[in-house]
């Protein structure tokens, strides 16, 4: 029989709602998990069809595609798989991807029934089943190579036109009926009906188990992604944001804390958390109660959510001790980052690779990058919520957010740089990782977040200006939540600004800085508003007058000194080099990355 080469995709989702639907940072944990374990169901059926056919991925190991029972320290396998297969015609390509995209829907059905096996109540069985069997969706599509020198190129190229039409030609079926009508949607999108059953009691245990609040609801989905894997692996964003302060506590500190916070646990009041190769050790709960307005929220709740006696008791204990450790520390920060990255000109990359082995090699280095993901973020003092590829999504600290970012870009560069040379692109061509960086204070909701750390990572990719000036970058958006969103770019060889940020944030940090300088200097841009758009030696005169009357009235927090001669040489440079405005923005995203304690923003904890 002969056989023709044909290189095969397939491409798993909704991102949407698989990852995207999320009101919790465990939900996000659990959607890429939830892709990757089925792309990585989806792969091992190729690589079984033929051992070392996949291009994408392509582990070293082939056990790295062997199904996995709860979220770990693996990279994630990406939702996007291509191989090159043997096959004897194209019947045989369309029965190896309709086998690969069942592979990946049963184990979703598996994790399902995982999930609800640990639930003690009854669940919404027809809406269930309807739900569980439309979570996933697959589109495949395959390109003969034809046995010719040079083939694979021009293969790949229809491959990739081909997946992308089929992406454009939707599958109308019809919906499954339902058991009843005018149910509840889920709270995490409002996409789908609940499966949680109409009566039962508000203190029920499982609404704890799932972390409802009253009212809220969940689809299939999001039942599978409250229950999969254990609750301690899964890092809350308040506790990355309480870490510098936890970290600065004196190990007597550390453990008053841990004897008040631990029977909050037992109540289910607190979660425990002990991923992320134990990191949060010294403080190994959610720090939900650090917070005054969390704490407070939950001593004063009414009605269904009221304490009982003996869990007041412990929170009152909780408070008692955080009281004394607020006085002599001050509060934690109750703001973190949320990192998002994502490589640049993969495409050009990618369009190299003259062969699958070519295509391969780049696929490996990918793999080594991701692999490296999780580790760099926990030197970070973060926790990598998705690596996979050229992807990132993480947590991370303030005060470690900029040189995390920092550690990550330089990873990629060292991955890719290597193979880039080898196919001799340019190297203003060669891959880059451009970094965005959400900030914003944990009372805000996750979407709002998710969508902030969206937007830095757009910024920093820099659609719409210059060639030169795109991509190969981070970009900060700080959200204030007593305030505005301010926006901060540069790109990775910029050292002028980078010196600047870093120089202005050591200078906050070692109270060198007076917090009101940031604020002055908008009021010196508002001023002398009517001179933005001059560039003349007259305006840019003016300006630096300004300026330099403003530094020589500032003094250091304390109001004792006057500014270090590098400090305020700093200033007056920036504020040569680019607007007011700019740089009054810059001085205040340093202040909040300095912060260690809610004092240092001016905020209550």
């Amino acid at each position: 029989m002969t056989m023709t080469r044909y290189l095969i995709t397939l491409s798993l989702g909704p991102v949407q709602s698989l990852i995207e639907a999320a009101r919790r940072t465990r939900d996000l944990w659990c959607g890429s998990w939830l892709l990757s374990e089925a792309a990585r169901a989806a792969a091992l059926v190729l690589h079984a069809q033929q051992p070392g056919c996949l291009i994408f991925p392509c582990p070293v190991d082939p056990e790295e595609l062997q199904p996995r029972q709860e979220p770990g320290d693996d990279a994630n396998i990406a939702n996007i798989l291509r191989a090159e297969v043997l096959l004897p015609d194209e019947r045989a390509a369309r029965d190896l991807c309709a086998r690969a995209k069942a592979a990946a829907a049963a184990r979703l059905a598996d994790l399902g029934a995982a999930a609800r096996d640990k639930l003690a109540i009854p669940l919404r069985t027809g809406v269930w089943e309807a739900q569980i069997d439309d979570i996933l969706e697959g589109f495949a599509a395959w390109s003969a190579v034809p046995a010719t020198p040079d083939a694979y190129a021009p293969a790949s190229e229809r491959l990739g036109a081909t997946l992308a039409a089929r992406k454009a030609t939707r599958d109308c079926r019809p919906c499954g009926p339902l058991t009843a009508e005018g149910l509840p949607k889920s709270s995490l999108d409002g996409a789908l009906e609940t499966v949680l059953p109409e009566h039962w009691g508000e203190q029920h245990r499982a609404r704890r188990q799932l972390g409802l609040s009253r009212g809220e609801q969940l689809d299939a989905l999001g039942v599978m992604k409250r229950l999969a894997g254990r609750p301690e692996q899964f890092t809350p964003y308040s506790r990355i944001a309480a870490d510098p302060w936890i970290r600065a506590l004196a190990t007597d500190q550390q453990q008053d804390l841990r004897q008040a916070y631990e029977p909050l646990v037992g109540m289910e009041l607190a979660t425990r958390v002990s991923g992320n190769q134990g990191c949060y050790a010294a403080l190994p709960y959610d720090a939900q109660m650090l917070y005054d307005f969390r704490l407070e929220n939950a001593l004063s709740a009414k009605g269904a959510e009221a304490l009982a006696p003996h869990e007041r008791e412990k929170l009152l204990a909780l408070r008692e001790v955080l009281t004394e450790t607020v006085r002599a520390r001050g509060a934690p920060v109750p703001y973190a980052a949320i990192l998002k990255a994502d490589g640049d000109r993969m495409g050009e990359l990618l369009s190299r690779a003259d062969s699958a082995d070519r295509s391969r090699d780049i696929s490996r280095r990918l793999h080594s990058f991701a692999s490296l993901v999780r580790r760099i973020v926990r030197d970070h003092r973060g926790h990598a919520i998705y690596a996979g590829g050229d992807d990132v999504l993480a947590l991370v600290p303030l005060t470690d957010a900029m040189p995390c970012a920092r550690a990550l870009a330089d990873a990629f560069h060292a991955a890719l740089a290597p193979v880039a040379v080898e196919l001799k692109l340019e190297p203003k061509h060669h891959p880059t990782l451009s970094v965005g960086l959400g900030i914003g204070h944990l009372m805000e909701p996750l979407g709002t977040l998710r969508e902030r750390a969206n937007r830095a990572e757009k910024v920093a990719k820099g659609d719409g200006r210059g060639n030169d000036k795109t991509r190969n970058a981070l970009a900060i958006v700080l959200g204030i939540r007593s305030g505005g969103e301010l926006e901060w770019r540069a790109q990775w060889h910029d050292d002028a600004a980078f010196a600047a940020l870093t120089g202005f944030t050591d200078a906050y940090r070692d109270g060198q800085l007076p917090t009101r300088a940031a604020y002055d200097m908008r009021g010196i841009d508002r001023r002398l508003a009517w001179l933005r758009k001059d560039r003349g030696a007259t305006a840019g005169g003016m300006r630096a007058a300004e300026v330099a009357r403003m530094l020589d009235r500032a003094r250091t927090e304390g109001g004792t000194r006057i500014l270090t001669p590098p400090i305020r040489e700093l200033i007056l440079a920036r504020a040569r080099g680019e607007s007011l405005a700019e740089l009054a923005d810059t001085l205040i995203l340093a202040r909040w990355l300095s912060a260690r304690t809610a004092a240092d923003l001016g905020e209550r904890a």
